[in-house]
């Protein structure tokens, strides 16, 4: 019989290429790259088309996400980037002085560009990159200097052509909607993660894991926010931007719910449930999994087909949760857990339903090509937004300006060494300390493994090419795949990724060079010894440790949830949207977990995890307590009423627990403190509100009680 398990592969392929498209950008980089090389072999001018194709790789790892604006900008200061310190390190690479103090300032400025977020580590490779290899292989003449430049300026305008002339002919609104996509993906992952173990066939997810899943729905709203920062209410309504800003914000108000169903499913006993009650749950979860990842699709490609299984799923939700009510039985013990997931199921179906309606409506795309003026252009350009972006650039603040110290301490050392002793290819030392060092030392010791693993494969590999006959062009054809495999792997294997990226460049600076099995030692000697350098640097120069950051973090997250309460009980009236004030709670919960996986992974005793642990998951549980809230005001009409004083009273006890924990967690608290006078709250709080304020107030107290045992 014939399997269907290739296929199923090739249709993951496919829908991963839908969010993700990482393959056309492994393809874009293979093209971009091997055009100048092919140039120079059938020119003979191959040392030429290298120092083209080397510019054209390191600007073709500049993603093309967000608008036509950001793409031109991104890669306009790219370009430029990539020309300045090629000609930099050109210069500089005949003298072991320059080429050790010039190392020292470009390792400090390719850590900075992390400030710049997701475009900073791309344009960063600009910059050490080109003027790393650029330096090993110097230009001593006023003629060389320029000849190396114009062939570099070459790369980067071929690159620069193919890059723009892809995205001129991309839809306008796509890249907005792939954001979409992407995060009604993550919530389906959710969803997946939360259903797990409810049919009774294996083992319930762990809390960790489900609270992975929603901070990686954290991070695609974040992203979203990254590219499109402008929100609903801030955008004219005939704007196409504003109908994609309700989109996301509906996706966002659905993680909200399923987030909800999470929490109710915490507090069920699952031993509790007959196998009919688990097996209509189990169907529910399945079915939001299923309409949500087909709205994730059909956010990307708007195809009918997809419209089908959507409205399928959404009719057989609808009926589901019909006739979970109808035989719920108001005796049973978990009847109002019951009532209130299926409430979050109805109102995610209504949230698809609203989804579909505002795609359908959407305006036709329009490509870049047919909509954009050149005086847009002009404006991206502009002095102001490089002002802005030198300034966010160079912001020392203490966490990067230590990064940025001690990875250009040893690049500078690896620079020295490679510099003093002569070493034959042993521009791998920098290379490879900039590549490793990360900003915690967990992160650099894991991405020295994988480096050095994949790259003495890689280097393995690629000496056994080069024993080919030229005449199989087998080298051509292998640099053309790597292109390709190192970046699809970058996300997803990095040492698959390290592999790839070693064997590209030991066959690119070997092309029409026999084989040197010495070299290859020596590389991979290098590379072990530049992954060495920067761990070493790692736990001895300016070290960042969670143990003393993670205080800092819980700090910050719980004095989050502070404002966030105040904001949603005492500031009405504001502009600022609720779910602005659930995004910022939300990822400093995020920021402190990841420290606490970290400490974790730290080489100390963890005496205190388990108490970090808690106080972490209460200060969850609070956030989406606080996100509920809010959900539910916004579902309701007001009364006019106000909070009657029963009510009153209790959100002052709330108040009183957040003054005594902040207190004790030494947070300054000068800024939010709220009026000393009796507030009146505007709004009469309902049955479900009043059972989360209660949900909160109990969170408070654990947390003090951990934070400050009797």
């Amino acid at each position: 019989m014939l399997s269907l398990k290739p296929y199923k592969r090739i249709a993951r392929l496919v829908e991963n290429e839908t969010f993700e498209p990482m393959l056309s950008w492994g393809i874009r980089m293979a093209i971009g790259a091997m055009g100048p090389l092919l140039w120079g072999l059938a020119t003979n001018h191959v040392n030429d088309s290298i120092w083209m194709t080397l510019t054209a790789e390191a600007i073709c790892w500049i993603e093309l996400k967000g608008t036509f604006n950001w793409r031109v900008s991104v890669l306009a200061g790219g370009t430029l980037l990539a020309v300045a310190f090629a000609i930099l390190g050109t210069i500089t690479g005949g003298s072991i002085w320059l080429s050790v103090g010039c190392m020292l300032g470009v390792a400090f400025i390719s850590a900075l560009f992390k400030n710049l977020g997701d475009r900073g580590s791309s344009l960063a490779i600009c910059v050490y990159l080109l003027f790393i290899f650029c330096n090993a292989y110097p230009a001593h003449t006023y003629d060389a200097i320029r000849h190396r430049s114009i062939l570099v300026l070459i790369g980067a305008g071929w690159t620069l052509l193919i890059s723009l002339g892809i995205s001129l002919f991309t839809p306008v609104a796509q890249p907005y909607r792939r954001h979409i996509g992407i995060i009604w993906r993550a919530i389906a992952n959710l969803v997946c993660t939360i259903n797990k173990g409810w049919d009774g066939n294996e083992t319930r997810s762990s809390l960790q894991g489900i609270y992975q899943s929603e901070k990686e729905v954290r991070m695609a709203i974040d992203s979203s926010y990254a590219f499109y920062g402008d929100m609903a209410h801030q955008l004219k309504k005939e704007h196409t931007d504003y109908q994609l800003a309700q989109l996301r914000k509906a996706a966002s108000i659905a993680a909200v719910n399923i987030t909800n169903i999470s929490d109710e499913l915490e507090g069920i006993n699952i031993k509790s449930l007959t196998s009919t009650q688990r097996a209509k749950l189990t169907s529910l979860l399945q079915l939001l999994q299923q309409g949500i990842e087909r709205i994730a699709v059909y956010s990307v490609n708007r195809q009918s087909e997809e419209l089908i299984l959507i409205r399928s799923s959404i009719n057989q939700l609808t009926k589901l949760c019909i006739l979970i009510k109808e035989q719920a039985q108001k005796e049973h013990e978990m009847y109002r857990p019951l009532m209130r997931i299926v409430q979050s199921a109805e109102r995610t179906t209504r949230l698809l339903e609203t989804s579909i309606d505002k795609l359908t409506t959407l305006n036709t795309d329009r490509t870049v090509e047919r909509s954009y003026s050149f005086t847009r252009t002009l404006f991206v350009l502009h002095p102001k937004h490089i002002i802005n972006n030198l300034k966010t650039l160079f912001n020392f603040n203490t966490f990067t300006t230590r990064f940025a110290l001690r990875l250009s301490a040893a690049a500078a050392m690896a620079m020295f060494l490679y510099k003093w002793f002569g070493i034959n290819h042993g521009y791998w030392l920098p290379f490879s300390v900039i590549i490793v060092m990360q900003p915690y030392f967990g992160a650099t010791l894991k991405k020295a493994r994988e480096r050095v693993a994949g790259t003495l494969l890689g280097g393995l590999t690629g000496s056994v090419i080069l024993r080919f006959p030229a005449g199989l062009h087998l080298t051509e054809i292998m640099l053309f795949l790597t292109f390709i495999l190192m970046v699809y792997y970058l996300r997803r294997q990095y040492a698959v990724a390290a592999f790839a990226i070693t064997l590209n460049l030991v066959l690119l600076f070997n092309i029409e060079a026999t084989l040197n099995s010495m070299l290859i030692i020596t590389r991979a000697l290098c590379t072990i010894g530049g992954a060495g350098l920067a761990v070493a640097a790692g736990f001895a120069l300016l070290p960042v440790w969670d143990r003393k950051l993670l205080p800092n973090y819980l700090h910050t997250a719980i004095k989050c949830n502070y404002c966030y309460f105040l904001k949603t009980f005492y500031s009405q009236g504001s502009d600022v949207q609720w779910t602005r004030n659930k995004r910022i709670a939300e990822t400093q919960n995020s920021n402190l977990f990841d420290s606490f996986n970290r400490y974790m992974q730290e080489p100390t005793r963890h005496k205190n995890a388990t108490a970090y642990y808690d106080v972490i998951t209460h200060n969850i549980r609070i956030t989406r307590n606080l996100n509920n809230i809010n959900l539910e005001l916004e579902q309701l009409l007001p009364t006019g009423n106000n909070a009657p004083e029963t009510q009153q009273a209790l959100l002052a006890e709330c108040l009183l627990w957040f003054h005594k924990i902040l207190e004790d967690t030494k947070v300054n608290m000068q800024h939010n403190t709220p009026p000393q006078s009796p507030v009146i709250i505007p709004f009469e709080l309902t049955t479900i509100q009043i059972l989360y304020v209660e949900k909160i107030l109990l969170e408070l107290k654990s947390i003090h009680a951990t934070t400050h045992p009797a």
